[in-house]
């Protein structure tokens, strides 16, 4: 079963690679970056190895916890990074889970990333080189357990978060999880910044003998009790680390049991309501169906889990970004507001992508492109721009920057409204493949790495040009005179919403000339 499914993974790669070039530059190019940061991790390694490097057993634990934490944040953040194969397909093949298991296993060991973590765990055996056979010995036996345990982090993660948000009560879980995370995050940030920066570098050590007792940690922080002469405690972590990969291995035999013989299911119920639409909206069929299209998003970002993933990434992303900045410098923390409204704006850009096959019923209906790009943008709106305010707020208050509020209330929705209005017509120009209605939102979807590569790089640098007098704004008022934060606030909200408006228009004309290619693009 191994061999058979590692010869299907490769030949699925060989066939995507053939039918889309784009896909084979990509895969190219993360193999030149692996190659050119290899050396200077070796270099890293050989430092750490060095005499007098007191701080080697924690930075070797800090690194190896961020590096775990990568391979579970990741996959469930980025769409499209989880390149395993998909186990819903092999529902009908009555495979037994104990033999699929290894199979799915190894085959996930064959990517870029994949390699690429297993030579950052080998070079532990560099950074400990001429500590003494002992350390030699425990590290070469940690080293293999650390990849492990990535890759089936992992592969638990992705499965248990599929599952979780196919159900209406996994989704308020997740979104509850979702809050606490954010919460945690800020309240770090809080106090990283109270500390300042030598006194968080002070805490380090303190810190990775915390994490060298946890699951994130073990087998990193096992050479370094070696090399002190803690050998029990060399022996017990690497026990434990051990016994964590035998329960992530029960784990993911436990998801995918679940997701072979209860796989998510596409649907759901029917549940009849009163049409507060049609009941309250004025005769005119433009609000009217502008107002359906809304509803209907604002039901996508409440139930979809491609929806809530992406939301999800919208919020954590700039909430972690900010507080590895606010680390060296507490005031940064006023750059949350704009890079959550530059993340959820800019992040609708494949939006007319996810409605599938279900976008017929737009073409056939003879509803307006306008009326479909403004029902979006406004299905947005109504959740966004609170949470931006929000976050600038917070911003604000964590940097005790009080002046600055209204620049990042102006950055923060002129990004928005910007991103909104390059996605409107970006989701009609540029579609590329997407996950569909049901499927795991964190696989990769085959086909259109070239497509995808494009409409991502035209939206950044649309949205970037064209949210240069905010970002200027903002700027200066950062650095020059709090004055400016006024004259920012003013040309986000109205420069952007009056971007957003013309935006809406060109895009509902171009999607009124290409209904039919977009939905044949996009089913």
């Amino acid at each position: 079963m191994v061999a058979t499914v590692v010869r299907l993974k490769l030949t699925l790669l060989r066939h995507s690679l053939r039918r889309d070039p784009w896909r084979l530059v990509v895969l190219l190019l993360g193999i030149l970056w692996a190659l050119g940061t290899t050396p200077t991790l070796l270099a890293g390694a050989w430092w750490l190895a060095g005499p007098g490097t007191a701080a080697r057993p924690d930075i070797l634990v800090v690194a190896g916890t961020l590096l775990v934490l990568g391979w579970v944040v990741i996959p469930v953040l980025v769409f499209g990074t989880d390149d395993s194969l998909d186990p819903v397909r092999f529902a009908t093949f009555a495979v037994p889970v104990r033999r699929l298991v290894p199979a799915l296993g190894v085959a996930s060991a064959i990517s870029v990333p994949a390699v690429f973590a297993g030579v950052v765990c080998t070079l532990s055996l560099v950074a400990w080189a001429g500590k003494g056979t002992t350390v030699t010995i425990v590290t070469a036996l940690c080293a293999p357990v650390s990849w492990v345990t990535c890759l089936l982090s992992a592969r638990v993660a992705t499965l248990a978060a599929t599952r979780v948000i196919a159900t209406r009560g996994g989704r308020r879980l997740a979104a509850g999880a979702a809050v606490a995370v954010i919460g945690l995050v800020a309240l770090g940030v809080w106090f990283l910044g109270s500390l300042g920066m030598s006194a968080a570098l002070e805490a380090v050590p303190g810190l990775s003998t915390v994490l060298g007792w946890s699951p994130l940690a073990f087998t990193w922080a096992a050479p370094g009790a070696a090399a002190t002469g803690d050998l029990a405690g060399a022996v017990a972590r690497l026990v434990l680390a051990v016994v964590w990969a035998i329960g992530l291995v029960g784990a993911w035999h436990h998801l995918l049991r679940g997701v072979l013989t209860h796989p998510v299911l596409r649907g759901g119920p029917t549940r009849r309501r009163h049409d507060l639409i049609l009941d309250r909206a004025p005769r005119n069929t433009s609000r009217v169906a502008a107002a359906a299209v809304a509803g209907r998003a604002r039901r996508y970002w409440a139930g979809d889990g491609r929806y809530l993933s992406a939301l999800a990434a919208g919020l954590l992303l700039p909430v972690m970004i900010t507080g590895l900045v606010a680390i060296a410098a507490r005031d940064a923390v006023i750059v949350l507001g704009p890079l959550l409204g530059a993340t959820l704006g800019w992040g609708r850009h494949n939006d007319t992508a996810f409605d599938g096959s279900a976008l017929w019923m737009h073409v056939t209906s003879g509803m307006r492109g306008v009326d479909d790009r403004r029902g979006r943008a406004r299905g947005v709106i109504i959740w966004a721009a609170p949470v931006v305010v929000v976050g600038s707020v917070v911003g604000s208050a964590v940097a005790g920057r009080w002046a600055m509020l209204p620049a990042s209330l102006g950055a923060g929705l002129g990004l928005l409204l910007v991103g909104l209005g390059v996605s409107a017509v970006a989701s009609v120009v540029l579609p590329y493949p997407a996950p569909r209605a049901g499927a795991s939102p964190f696989a990769a979807e085959t086909g259109g790495i070239g497509a995808s590569m494009a409409a991502q790089l035209v939206s950044s640098v649309l949205t970037t040009v064209l949210a240069l007098p905010v970002l200027v704004g903002f700027a200066l008022a950062w650095w020059w005179s709090p004055a400016a934060s006024w004259v920012t606030l003013a040309l986000g909200v109205l420069g952007g919403g009056l971007l957003l408006r013309s935006a809406v228009d060109l895009g509902g004309r171009a999607l009124d000339s290409r209904w039919a290619p977009l939905l044949v693009r996009v089913s």
